[in-house]
């Protein structure tokens, strides 16, 4: 049986809705701290706490694979409400760890993020230097720091997805740069860029993210992987590609307007590409979603 933690969430729900429809043993929980969501697709989500030493108990039981994606996963809420994001983000993982090396638990696969590595970083690949720059990074690497020592001493097999962006259209939202920008465009309002627009991201689709999740349940994969996209690009440049797709899609786009907030400090960043030949081995036969294609489907698909 595969526990999914965090079954509510942005790429909780994904996950739900692929692994049931492959006919994989899923026991999805959440605490509903985001977003209550009784069940998908017959799949039902149960209430559980990370952070409750006897939920924890409970969930790990029978289970063979942790999925884990129950975290407070933005920056700035990691930053507001610091005690509930190391609760959340680091306790509950040590809890979860010791109960599944107790009950036998063979992997546990984790989402970490890009936010672990050095912002002058050029070129990222797995061997680039960690260095995390907000606290939210910082709780990243520590969570890794826990999983590999655990692997290590030969207790738990671990996949660690260092994951860039990611978007794409869900069962929940998420005010993703690429969902901020797209829904701009649908409601005929301005795409508002913070500072000048030239900082880098990589973009990956969730489709592709719940698929090397997937992929990572064989147990021949192990080890940290970049989960991002083929494709990086400037904020600005992101907000040109909406209004392109816009315009093809809905025969309009929107201005663009530089937006400089007071207490606003942009993060200078060198990122400029991602080598992606590792996370490509668990796409063979498989294409990526292109960010047009992505895009497309808000305008295509409206929720």
């Amino acid at each position: 049986m595969i526990l999914i933690t965090g079954a509510a969430g942005y790429i909780g729900t994904k996950m739900v809705e692929f692994l049931s429809k492959q006919g994989v043993p899923i026991r999805a929980i959440d605490n509903f701290r985001v977003q209550p969501v009784s069940e998908i697709n017959g799949v039902p989500i149960e209430k559980m706490d990370l952070t409750a030493e006897e939920d924890v108990k409970k969930m790990v039981r029978d289970v063979d694979t942790i999925i884990h994606l129950g975290a407070v996963s933005d920056i700035a809420q990691c930053e507001i409400q610091a005690r509930d994001a190391v609760l959340i983000n680091l306790l509950s993982l040590k809890y979860l760890i010791r109960e599944a090396v107790n009950a036998g638990v063979a992997k546990i696969i984790f989402p970490s993020s890009f936010a672990v590595y050095d912002p002058r970083s050029t070129t990222i690949t797995e061997q680039s230097p960690v260095n995390p720059r907000n606290f939210y990074g910082q709780l990243k690497k520590w969570a890794e720091e826990m999983l590999l020592a655990e692997q290590a001493r030969g207790n738990l097999e671990t996949v660690i997805f260092r994951q860039s962006n990611v978007y794409g259209k869900s069962w929940v939202s998420k005010q993703t740069v690429v969902e901020s920008f797209c829904r701009a465009l649908l409601a005929n309002q301005k795409i508002l860029v913070r500072g000048t627009g030239r900082q880098t991201r990589n973009f990956i689709h969730v489709d592709d993210v719940v698929w090397a999740y997937y992929q990572a349940l064989s147990p021949s994969i192990r080890g940290v992987y970049n989960l991002g996209g083929e494709e990086t690009r400037s904020i600005w440049d992101l907000a040109l590609l909406v209004n392109q797709v816009g315009q093809e899609c809905l025969g309009r786009s929107v201005p663009i307007v530089r937006q400089q907030e007071d207490g606003f400090r942009e993060e200078r960043t060198y990122f400029t590409a991602l080598d992606n030949r590792k996370i490509k081995t668990l796409f063979k036969g498989k294409k990526m979603k292109s960010l047009k294609e992505g895009i497309r489907e808000y305008f295509l698909e409206p929720a």
